[in-house]
């Protein structure tokens, strides 16, 4: 039952932090169009937006859920022998996890894939979307006590 409970908590975690990294990325790359007098109507910013996390969702879902693995795993450790703020050291996990993969993204394609991430504003939304998702996975997979 916890094994369950632990993959459902990282597919939720994945799940979350795919759709929020999608809606940012639509966010900036808009913004970027408005800066330059460009007018976007707000049923062109859904439609967009939603596109954008059908479109993203299933390569960059895979980016996150290495990395969340690898940071999970690191985050466990650091819970194990720390034993402090489970639900914060998730969350900064989370965050360093998106930093890391979109670092490492931009080093090997010598440019960020994720354009709203393009700017430092961007990178950083995109690690508060990671950030939620660890969140999120400490939330779901904490071990309740009677």
């Amino acid at each position: 039952m916890r094994n369950l409970k632990l993959v459902l908590a990282f597919v939720a975690a994945v799940i979350v932090t795919t759709i929020l990294g999608a809606v940012f990325h639509t966010q900036f790359v808009i913004g970027r169009l408005t800066d330059m007098g460009i007018a976007v109507p707000f049923a062109d910013r859904l439609s967009t937006t939603l596109h954008d996390i059908a479109g993203m969702a299933p390569l960059f879902g895979l980016v996150i859920a290495g990395g969340f693995f690898i940071a999970f795993l690191a985050a466990a450790l650091v819970f194990r022998f720390a034993g402090v703020q489970r639900n914060l050291v998730y969350a900064v996990a989370g965050a360093v996890a998106l930093g890391v993969a979109l670092s490492v993204m931009a080093m090997v394609f010598n440019i960020t894939p994720i354009a709203g991430a393009r700017s430092w504003a961007g990178f950083i939304a995109q690690m508060a979307a990671g950030a939620l998702g660890g969140y999120v996975f400490a939330l779901i997979s904490r071990v309740r006590t009677a």
